[in-house]
């Protein structure tokens, strides 16, 4: 054999092993992968270069828990101060706000405001008067937590004898009055302003509207802050004269939610959600006076004609401002002068507001300090 010929053969053999040599190896690889399946274990990964990363698990997400509903039982009286609860319970307002409000009526807003000292309701309604009147001198701790209305002063007015022609007529004459009220502080502060001193009348308490004007007609007194139907009545009687309004006795009048200090430290969210169904009330009531007065004289069993007449001068709002803060001060001075508050007493330790500005915000206007 010459040389070219072993040259092919040596170049075929050579060829015939490689391929041997591939055969065996892939043979190789499909036993391992069928030994990894049987055995139900995976073959072991590549390794990963230093700048490789596993990717990060999606996180779980978990969903918002339903809000819970709230209970709250509120001191209304039965005339206007309650407009608000009434309004957003017959609107479904509170339903919205998840509150399970049970509105109980009293007679007055004094009596709404005991019923809360006295723990039968959590939130109450008072006039400004009537509140620190009653509410600071209380054995229990109230604070105010929301201002809901400033209404327009104008409410009262001076109903007289006809022998009586301004105020230095006053002298000497029996002025009736009903303890505790708004229609109080008028009658002392009237008297004030215009420099004739408590001893200088007989000032005769009476229980309420009805009483005074029934003494005023019979004589037993000879002048009285009437409102509502009285001052019509005495207007209409020819032996009386109705004088004046309060308009400039008053700066403003305030109309406040008040509650037990610790229930209202633990209870903020639940005082947010009432003052928030209570501002889309005080809307309701403000673009619909007719149907608010309706909505309220139903619940009271009142007159719907006259509560649509006076709701607009009402000013329904979630609210504080410094001329209702002003008022609440000079309230305090005269219930101090007279003995009624201690003379260390401050207003602004007797208001928590926090709730009201979570739940209206911008709503605190006064400068509380």
């Amino acid at each position: 054999m010459n040389n070219q010929n072993q040259l092919k053969l040596i170049l075929l053999l050579v060829a015939v092993m490689a391929l041997f040599s591939l055969v065996a190896a892939a043979c190789g690889d499909d036993e391992d992968a069928e030994s990894a399946s049987a055995s139900g274990t995976d073959p072991e990964p590549a390794p990963m270069s230093e700048d490789e990363s596993e990717p990060a698990p999606e996180p779980i997400v978990e969903p918002d828990p339903e809000p819970a509903h709230v209970s709250v039982k509120i001191a209304a009286d039965g005339f206007l101060l309650g407009t608000q609860a009434w309004v957003a319970m017959d609107q479904g307002y509170f339903d919205e706000e998840l509150v399970e409000a049970d509105v109980s009526l009293f007679g007055t807003g004094i009596e709404a405001i005991q019923g809360v000292i006295a723990r039968q309701a959590d939130l109450g309604h008072g006039l400004d008067f009537a509140v620190l009147n009653l509410v600071a001198a209380a054995e229990e701790n109230m604070v105010v937590v929301g201002g809901i209305a400033e209404p327009n002063p104008g409410f009262h007015s001076l109903s007289v004898r006809n022998e009586i022609q301004g105020p230095e007529d006053l002298v000497g004459k029996k002025i009736g009055y009903v303890e505790g009220t708004s229609e109080h502080f008028v009658t002392l502060q009237h008297l004030a302003q215009n420099g004739i001193s408590e001893d200088q009348v007989e000032l005769v308490p009476l229980p309420g509207l009805f009483e005074l004007v029934g003494a005023l007609k019979t004589n037993e007194i000879q002048a009285a802050w009437t409102w509502l139907d009285g001052t019509n009545q005495a207007a209409e009687d020819p032996d009386l004269n109705v004088l004046r309004d309060d308009v400039g006795v008053l700066q403003t009048v305030g109309i406040y939610m008040i509650a037990e200090a610790g229930w209202a430290t633990e209870n903020q969210e639940t005082i947010e959600r009432v003052l928030r169904a209570y501002d889309k009330a005080s809307d309701f009531a403000s673009n619909d006076p007719v149907f608010a007065g309706q909505i309220v004289a139903d619940a009271v069993s009142g007159n719907a004609e006259a509560f649509g007449n006076l709701i607009p001068n009402q000013k329904y709002r979630i609210g504080f401002t410094q001329v209702m803060l002003d008022e609440l001060d000079n309230i305090a001075d005269f219930l101090i002068q007279r003995g009624v508050l201690e003379p260390d007493f401050n207003v602004r330790g007797f208001i928590n507001l926090d709730a009201m500005e979570r739940a209206v915000p911008g709503s605190v206007t006064a400068d509380i300090g």
